[in-house]
């Protein structure tokens, strides 16, 4: 397929995803949208339960057999949300990539590492086993594994954590992708070994100007890592921005209760940590409306049952409101509910 210039490499549209549960069939995402150039860096942060990895597995095709997906999933152009698992297995490992959450888990514990790296290679590429363990040492050397020759034989649970997330890492970019999906690449980490991985991920992915999904819990770890950053919850965005901007200025009343609840320097022992009030709703228990109400301290009648659009909002990049008013009116107007807009007026 020949593509212009101005496609998207990944674009996701009103992405919706339905569970067979006990309680029938329920939709997880809600309506999904976003797109990524060549090159991009997109955060995803929420707690859990609100659907990033779910949205992950959706883009890569690996939902359970029961789940039903609607919506627009394209990449370079190419729409996926039709296609085979046999098709999507030809894309998954070539033009697409995950690096998964528990490298243990991840990785097969029966085959040495170097096996693992060549798969993708000799499916993918057309390799000989011989030039794809060849290659597979010149990946591990690329990310930076210590002894990377001695450990070629070596299986999973010889190495240490750190050094199978960089197994991971080789086995993602082992063909050279044009999206990779990191989820919580950094779990169970130290934080000497987190920082090492993270800038080593932003570096492949800068030099072989691929597009970057990254999921996590950690602001700042979003702070550094992404140029833009959207905020999910109950299956759905509700606040997107360049990441700048949304760390300087939330504007959705979770995004606020997220950064709030952020441990700071300087609190004093035995201070209590400021929390979000409740739990995330279960998905079977999901209002008609707005998923935070319950949660939210400016909740109105209207917000329990109109499901908030994503809309643009002055200085604040996308964020869901429950009002339809004028986009040039004032901040206040859009989101009546936002502690912030009275800071935002006198900006003006």
């Amino acid at each position: 397929m020949t593509t212009s210039s101005t496609t998207p490499l990944l674009s996701v549209r009103n992405l919706r995803v339905a569970l067979q549960t006990s309680h029938g069939q329920l939709e997880a995402l809600r309506g999904v949208d976003f797109e990524m150039q060549r090159g991009d860096t997109l955060g995803l942060i929420g707690e859990s339960g609100c659907g990033k990895s779910l949205t992950a597995l959706a883009i890569m095709g690996l939902l359970p057999d029961r789940a039903t997906v609607s919506g627009s999933i394209e990449l370079n152009g190419t729409e996926l949300t039709p296609m085979s698992d046999e098709a999507l297995c030809s894309l998954r490992g070539a033009r697409m990539a995950m690096i998964f959450q528990e490298p243990m888990t991840a990785l097969n514990p029966l085959h040495p590492i170097w096996k693992q790296i060549a798969e993708p290679l000799q499916l993918h590429q057309g390799m000989d086993l011989a030039t794809a363990k060849a290659r597979a040492l010149e990946l591990l050397d690329r990310v930076q594994l210590p002894r990377a020759r001695e450990r070629l034989d070596n299986y999973p649970h010889q190495l240490s954590g750190g050094q199978r997330q960089r197994v991971m890492i080789s086995i993602a970019l082992a063909c050279q992708p044009d999206i990779l999906i990191a989820d919580e690449p950094t779990t169970a980490l130290d934080v000497t070994v987190q920082k090492e991985v993270l800038a080593l991920i932003r570096q492949l992915v800068a030099e072989d100007g691929m597009g970057l999904l990254l999921i996590s819990h950690d602001l700042g770890l979003m702070r550094d890592q992404v140029e833009r950053v959207m905020v999910m919850y109950g299956g759905a965005v509700v606040e997107s921005a360049p990441t700048q901007e949304l760390f300087g200025m939330r504007a959705h009343p979770y995004t606020q209760g997220l950064f709030a609840a952020r441990p700071k320097l300087g609190l004093k022992r035995g201070t209590r940590l400021q929390t979000i009030a409740g739990n995330v709703p279960e998905i079977f228990n999901w209002p008609l409306g707005c998923a935070f109400a319950e949660r939210c301290a400016y909740v109105q009648d209207s917000c329990r049952l109109t499901l908030p659009q994503l809309e643009r909002v002055p200085n604040t990049g996308r964020v869901k409101v429950s009002q339809r008013a004028d986009l040039s009116a004032p901040f206040a107007e859009h989101w009546v509910r936002c502690p912030e807009w009275e800071k935002l007026e006198a900006l003006k």
